[in-house]
């Protein structure tokens, strides 16, 4: 009996893969300490790490002063995590000051293995200048394809990428312009732009949203750091990819579902480590958010190219 009763303790509860806010979502189980209920798994078995960044955001978030929203999150990618089954959510309190509330989560999975550390922060908008990288969309999103519909030959160069695919998750509307271009092998470069938001509505200045945007930043952002080296791979085993770590800065308050242009850059990669940096602005043009990932990109035969 007492191994029954472990087991509904730890094993997740099943996801429908639509409801993006339920799978952010947390249940207290002590001051300060938090449970998943679902599990998102990746093409590789794994927790998606933008599950282990939603959730981690929304651990920090359920802490927080209600008048103070996001404005940093820094994510540690420390181990691989088991979509089956629940992960804990730690949080301390390091600071609530006259402008800002920090707070540090640990998340453990397993009997104590540690499989996150994150940093978060929240701040209430304040006086001061003000400036923003500039956006003017050039295309209907809701116009261009999703990658169902895009051909098969194309998408099968990218095969050298490993988790890249056809796939889109049922919670998220994905769409790519110009993609002949940005996907194509003898055209890629080391940047990728797309649109992307939530399918569900959220409810307005609800605590799923900068979690559910967490959840969605992770979604193709490390594409920059390598897709430029498409030609390069397409004789070679797939890259193994892994993300390392991941950060977001919320430059204001606002909601995922609703279109987000992203914008995505990689300005090096070197030693199996590529790092790309996106800038997320609405479609009115207003800068949102920055994020920024750093991956591990190696070829499992140990050769570089």
């Amino acid at each position: 009996m007492t191994d029954v009763m472990a087991a509904d303790v730890t094993a997740c509860d099943p996801w429908d893969g639509a409801d993006v806010a339920a799978l952010v979502s947390l249940e207290p189980v002590a001051r300060l300490r938090y449970r998943s209920r679902f599990g998102d798994a990746n093409l590789n078995g794994r927790s998606y790490g933008g599950q282990i960044l939603g959730q981690a955001m929304m651990a920090a978030t359920l802490s927080a002063p209600e008048a103070r929203p996001a404005a940093m999150l820094q994510l540690l990618f420390l181990r691989g995590a088991d979509p089956d089954q629940r992960i804990t959510f730690d949080v301390q309190a390091l600071q609530d000051g006259k402008r800002f509330s920090s707070r540090h989560v640990i998340g453990t999975q397993d009997d104590g293995r540690t499989i996150l550390s994150a940093q978060a922060t929240f701040c209430a908008p304040q006086p001061g200048p003000r400036h923003a990288a500039p956006f003017a969309p050039s295309e209907d999103p809701d116009r261009l394809p999703d990658l169902t519909m895009i051909p098969e030959a194309l998408m099968a160069q990218l095969r050298p990428l490993g988790p890249y695919s056809r796939h889109i998750k049922p919670c998220m509307d994905f769409r790519i312009p110009e993609v002949e271009r940005q996907l194509s092998a003898a055209t890629a470069q080391p940047r990728l732009r797309f649109w992307l938001k939530s399918r569900q509505p959220l409810a307005a200045h609800s605590h799923a949203q900068s979690a559910v945007f967490a959840y969605l930043s992770d979604w193709w952002l490390n594409f920059s750091s390598v897709g430029n080296h498409l030609r390069a791979l397409q004789s070679r085993e797939p890259l193994y990819l892994s993300s390392l770590n991941h950060c977001i800065w919320f430059h204001r308050a606002f909601s995922p579902d609703a279109w987000m242009h992203v914008e995505s850059e990689s300005p090096c990669a070197d030693g199996g480590r590529g790092l790309s940096i996106a800038r997320i602005h609405d479609r009115d043009g207003a800068m949102l958010a920055t994020a920024i990932q750093e991956t591990l990109m190696v070829h499992p035969d140990g050769e570089a190219t």
